[in-house]
């Protein structure tokens, strides 16, 4: 995985044997996940769900996060506590993976928050439960 890759990589335990993005289901539940070092990112591989979700093939990119919301939740009920949830998170881009399964906010590339079903969590950790 080169190391100019645009998202944090994380591993689930010091001694992991696969690359994660923060919003893999192997890493949900997990307190802390541990950021891999450097050394990791050049020598291990990603996990073939975290690969699909890094490659731009299939990537959609939306103007805002209403209208994202809005197409995984016709109904709009989200939205309102979705935008709440985010709070004073900066970003410039709003992107979905291939597998629809979250929205992505990111700034200069790099996401910064997840919004699920029901909840947004902040790259800081931070979970925020809105469901």
């Amino acid at each position: 995985m080169p190391s100019e890759t645009p998202e944090t990589l994380f591993v689930a335990h010091a001694t992991g044997r696969l690359l994660h993005v923060r919003a893999c289901p192997q890493l949900l539940g997990l307190d802390a996940p541990i950021v891999a070092s450097p050394e990791q990112v050049e020598s291990l591989g990603t996990c073939v769900w975290c690969a699909k979700e890094l490659s731009e093939e299939g990537r959609k990119y939306f103007d805002s996060v209403e209208q994202a919301v809005r197409t995984l939740d016709p109904s709009g009920d989200a939205v309102r506590p979705t935008e709440e949830a985010l709070g004073g998170v900066d970003y410039e881009l709003v992107w979905v993976p291939p597998s629809y399964s979250y929205i992505a906010v990111g700034f200069k590339e790099r996401a910064v928050a997840w919004i699920g079903r029901g909840c947004v969590m902040h790259a800081d950790g931070r979970l925020i439960d809105f469901g």
